[in-house]
This record gives structure tokens, sequence and C-alpha cells, in this order.
């Protein structure tokens, strides 16, 4: 019988003895030669925060350590910035080769040589619209471009996003939250409301896990958990349904506000309202910045004898001092038509001083007993139509107004976006036709904007001085604020957009 040839067993045992062989002497030859073509790349935040730890070879280009950073770290390669540590602010460029950082006279006795970068983020100005055909878009605003379009299938009411995770929450007629993720268009998660009523206002942290929102039908206000999809806690007290929430969830603090008129500022970790503010008669827009502790809200104004029609004016805006947990600072008018030039706002009085002895401030709103107030105008109107209990809310709750609302019952609600820490807002009438941008501490409106068409919703970025206008027409306008000019218009909707973000 023939002999079987050599297996392939026998050949690797071959190789094997004459690795063994070769092993004591040139291995360690072999390992330093190779560590000694890589480098080990550290990249931390401008904090000091480590992001990465990487190992490249030294003809490795900038580029493939971005990408390497946004595998590892989760931070697009398009919003990096490298600059070494120490050694200067030149940024790298993406052709730049990681073997020109290492020192010239390396150290023979380390296996790698070391080289620490540090990490500036600079965000892509991004832009999120929705509509009434369930159609999200997500804009490049550097492009001029729609980097993604994703269909929900159902008609768009609001708008959170987390622009540094590129996570968006939306809310939709159906009574459903639906958690995207923008990078991938996919849905995360659906939240479902209680008898799946239309969603009217939503807020959000992806860090924190946490969105707030309020229904059409609903009196409550409700926190989920982005994490597990469950409803955490329900907040009562508002006589309406909730149209409007801004949240610090850092703080764990949100303000909202609905059809009854009210402001109610909650502390979240408590699952308590600590306390409640008359407003105006119907609030749309809240906004919320507590590290300056502000707050801003619009609504219809229940204001009458001013002479002018119904939808005539646009509404009212009113600053709130959340420092002195009073209302402080001033109710500008927000009219819907603007004057072909930009006049000069006059600068309102302050309204009388009035000692409110009598006034006692509701459970957990106190008011200071040496400022000046004078009764808001809505709790007034509310008083003499609501018999005692008007009365004790209009007794309560005070207000210093700079520029007194002339809007008449029944104007069209006050779209809003607000930048409270510098004292910035732009808003407009809903339906109307014009924008205008308002200088917070001096009550003066700063300019107004000629739109092409019916407005709906507004987005503010005052760092960059830009702002998005959309409405009726489908179009998303970019606006200079500085010129008052239109920069851009992007097109793509096929009916009104309902809801705006912008980075």
């Amino acid at each position: 019988q023939e002999r079987p040839s050599p297996c392939p067993v026998s050949v690797c045992g071959h190789h094997s003895r004459r690795f063994r062989r070769l092993q004591p002497r040139s291995l360690p030859l072999l390992l330093r030669t190779f560590w000694r073509h890589m480098l080990e790349v550290l990249v931390a935040s401008l904090a000091g925060e480590l992001i990465a730890q990487l190992r490249l070879p030294k003809s490795a280009r900038i580029a493939l350590l971005k990408h390497s950073v946004e595998c590892c770290a989760g931070v697009p390669a398009s919003e990096q910035r490298l600059v070494e540590a120490g050694g200067g602010q030149a940024i790298l460029e993406d052709d730049s080769c990681l073997a020109d950082l290492a020192p010239e006279h390396p150290n023979d006795d380390a296996e790698t040589v070391v080289i620490q970068l540090t990490l500036v983020r600079v965000q892509r100005r991004w832009a999120l619209s929705g509509d009434v055909m369930g159609s999200l878009r997500l804009w490049d605003l550097e492009q001029e471009s729609v980097e993604q379009v994703i269909e929900c299938h159902d008609a768009l009411t609001c708008l959170a996003v987390d622009w540094l995770a590129r996570v968006a929450l939306c809310g939709t007629t159906g009574g459903a939250l639906k958690l995207w993720d923008l990078s991938r268009g996919a849905c995360l998660r659906e939240f479902v409301s209680p008898g799946r009523q239309r969603v009217r206002c939503a807020a959000m942290s992806w860090s924190q896990r946490l969105a707030l929102h309020g229904s059409s039908s609903d009196k409550a206000l409700r926190l989920w958990d982005l994490g597990s999809g469950r409803c955490i806690q329900e907040f009562l007290g508002h006589a309406g349904s909730v149209a409007a929430v801004a949240a610090d969830f850092g703080a764990l603090l949100a303000l909202s506000g609905g059809d009854d008129g009210a402001l109610h500022f909650w502390d979240l970790e408590m699952g308590t309202c600590l306390w409640r503010l008359p407003s105006h008669g119907a609030v749309h827009t809240v906004a919320l910045d507590w590290q300056s502790r502000m707050a801003m809200s619009s609504g219809t104004p229940l204001r009458a004898g001013s002479g002018r029609a119904a939808g005539e004016d646009g509404g009212v805006l009113r600053l709130w001092d959340l420092d002195d947990q009073a209302p402080a600072l001033a109710a500008a008018a927000a009219p819907a038509k603007a004057a072909a030039a930009v006049p000069a706002a006059p600068q309102a009085a302050a309204a009388p001083a009035a000692k409110a002895a009598a006034s006692v401030p509701e459970v957990g709103s106190p008011v200071a007993a040496d400022s000046s107030v004078v009764p808001v105008a809505g709790a007034a109107a509310s008083a003499s139509q609501g018999g005692a209990g008007g009365a004790a809310a209009a007794a309560k709750v005070c207000v210093r107004e700079l520029l007194p609302s002339t809007s008449a019952p029944g104007a069209p609600p006050c779209c809003l976006a607000a930048d409270l820490a510098h004292r910035v807002a732009l808003s407009g009438a809903v339906g109307g036709d014009s924008a205008q941008l308002w200088d917070l501490d001096g009550g003066v409106r700063l300019r107004d904007f000629r739109l092409g068409g019916p407005l709906h919703c507004l987005a503010l970025n005052w760092t960059f001085r830009i702002a998005l206008a959309a409405g009726g027409t489908g179009l998303v306008q970019l606006l200079d604020l500085e010129s008052g000019a239109t920069i851009l218009e992007f097109p793509g909707h096929c009916d009104t957009v309902t809801c705006l973000a912008m980075s």
C-alpha cells in the first residue's frame, strides 16, 4: 500500500519548528521594528478629557485620524479641528502626515512615539424642518443642500433636537412622539400619548435620556424616559391643554404654558409645581434660560379696547425674571404687518408703581414687597369675568410692562424664537408675512423682515446672526439678522412647514 504524502500539518510543523528557532533572537527585533513605524496618538478635549487613544502608522494622514476618532468617539469628522497640544493654534490639515508631528529625536528606549493632540469641535450649521405631510428634512446650511429626508407618515407639530448626538424628537397629530437618528434616518423609538391626542409641544435632552410633551385635549405635561420608553411622571395643574414647554434638564426644571393663559414652573425631580404665573389669554410659545434666570412667553392677549380689528395685531411677548421668582422686565407688541422701513420703536415709560400690600402671591411664587408692580391685564380681565377666583388671581400675580400691548382680543398667536443669553428674540404673527427682531433689554424693535409667505414657525441662531422662517408656502427662508436680507431659500416641502430647528 502506497504511503500517504506528508499532510499540511507536517509542513506547518516544519515552519513551526523554524519559527521557534528564530523566536528568541528575531521576534524582539521584529516587534521593535514594527513599533518604530507606529505612533500612539492621544486626542483630548479643550477641557483636558481624553477622547481617544489610538495607534496609527507614521504614514497615516490626519483624515484617517479623524475617521478613527469618529468611530471611537462619535464626533463627525467634518466637525473635527485638531491642533497640537501646547504647540500653537494652527489647525492640522487633512492631508498632513502624522510623521511630521513626531519629535525629531525620539527616545530610543520607548516602544512607540506619543503624539498629543487637542480636538476642537466646530459644529456645522444644520437645520431641520417638518411639515403637515409628515416629511422631515435635514438641511446642510453650508452646502446649501438637503442631507436627509425622513418620512414620518403623520403630520408633524413640533420638534426637539440634540445636534451633538444628531437625534431628533418630533410630535405628530396622531398622538405619537417619534425619536429619530438623523445620521441614519432610522426611527429609534415611538412613544404614544394616552388617547393618541395631538402632540402640541415637546422638549428633549438626549444626554439625560429625558423628554417632555404636552397634548391638545389633555391638561397634563408628561415626562418620558427615552431609554426605556416609559412615562415617568405626569404633571397636573393646567386648566387647559399644554401648548408650549421649555426645559433645563440639567437643573431638572421646566416651564410650560397652555390655553388657560398660565405659566407653570416645574421641579422635574420632585414632580411639583414651584409657582404659577397668569400670563396671556393663551400661551403659544415659551423659552427658558435657567443660567441667566430668564424666561420668555408669547401668546394671544386678553386686553380689549385697543380700537383695532381682531387679527390686526400679532400677540404679546413677555420677558420674565426668574431670579426674583416674579415677572420683572418687559412686554412688547408684536405686530403682524411690518412697515417698509424699520422705524425705531419708542421707548415706553415704565408702568406706574403700585404697592401691592394687599397682594398675596400664589404659593411658590413670592413677589418682593418693595418691587414696583402692576396687575396683569389678563388676570384683571379674568377677575371681572370669573368672580372670586378671578379676583384672587388678579391680586396675587403682578408684572411690570415696558411696552404695553395694544393687540385686540382674537388676534393670531405669536410664534417666537429667542436667545435669552444675548437678550434677543425673533417673533411674528402666525399667518403674517413679516417677522420682527427685538432687543429685550431695551424693549425696542431692531429690524423687520419681509417674508415670502404666511409665517408659521421660526428658528434663531444669534451666534451666526442668522434665522429661519417657514410657513404656508413650504419654503424655508434663511435670514441675515444684520442686513435683514434673505440669504437662501430652501424648497422641497410640498405643504405647510409646521416646525423648525437650527443648530
